[in-house]
Formats: structure tokens, C-alpha cells, sequence
């Protein structure tokens, strides 16, 4: 199988911001030790949560962009499940130009969405 690009996110506690380099090394050995490669590491620091998760208000944002296989992805959102400072995780798979696919609502409309009306035949209301 071939390594696919990949993101993961994850929100550690609040007051255990220090131990986010830790953690990010713990990653990287599973990342590092199943074939794949970590191509850059962001954090994005404390920031509020939309709602309190596990009775907190704010959480330490990471965001992991790699290469690797799908069982790689398996293994570290498991031990992501079990590492007791992680509050939540996303992981999502990149196009091969490194980019989120882009959702219906970040495409432009077509140039014929205005003339649909036209082209089946229907007339416009007259004035």
C-alpha cells in the first residue's frame, strides 16, 4: 500500500500544554516506527472549545500533517483513545496535493446555475 498524506488534530487538556512535545514525540515513534513520515507539526495553543468537553472550557490545539498507511492512521488515533490528556482528534485524509478535498460549499457555483430556468424550456415570469 502506498502512504497517503494525512492531518490530525488533537485537543490536549488545558494545563497539560507542557507535556504537548511529549506527546508529539510519542506520535511521531508511531508515525516514524510504521514506515511513515511527519512532515510538520503546528500548534496552535490554547484556545476555547465551542462547548466544555469533559467539564473544560479551553484545550491545547495540535495539528499533525504526515504521510503514511492506513494502519498507521489506526494506531495512532488508538493510542490517541487511550492517551488520558487527549480530549478529541480528527484525522482526515489529504487529496495528493497536500489539500483538504473541498466541500460543496467551498466550490464557486457553475456559470449555467443562472440559466437553468432558460435551458429546460421554462419561460421567466413575465412583468
Amino acid at each position: 500500500m502506498a502512504a497517503r498524506p494525512y492531518e490530525t488534530l488533537f485537543i490536549t487538556l488545558q494545563d497539560q500544554g507542557g507535556r504537548v512535545k511529549e506527546l508529539v514525540e510519542k506520535f511521531k515513534k508511531i508515525i516514524e516506527g510504521m514506515g511513515g513520515t511527519l512532515s510538520q507539526v503546528e500548534e496552535w495553543g490554547l484556545r476555547d472549545l465551542a462547548y466544555r468537553i469533559q467539564k473544560q472550557r479551553k484545550g491545547y490545539y495540535t495539528l499533525l500533517r504526515y504521510q503514511a498507511e492506513t494502519r498507521t492512521v489506526e494506531e495512532l488515533e488508538r493510542n490517541m483513545k487511550l492517551a488520558e490528556e487527549v480530549l478529541r482528534y480528527l484525522t482526515v485524509r489529504l487529496d495528493e496535493e497536500g489539500e483538504a478535498p473541498q466541500t460543496k460549499k467551498d466550490q464557486e457555483p457553475s456559470e449555467g446555475a443562472g440559466r437553468k430556468s432558460q435551458e429546460e424550456g421554462v419561460k421567466p415570469p413575465e412583468s
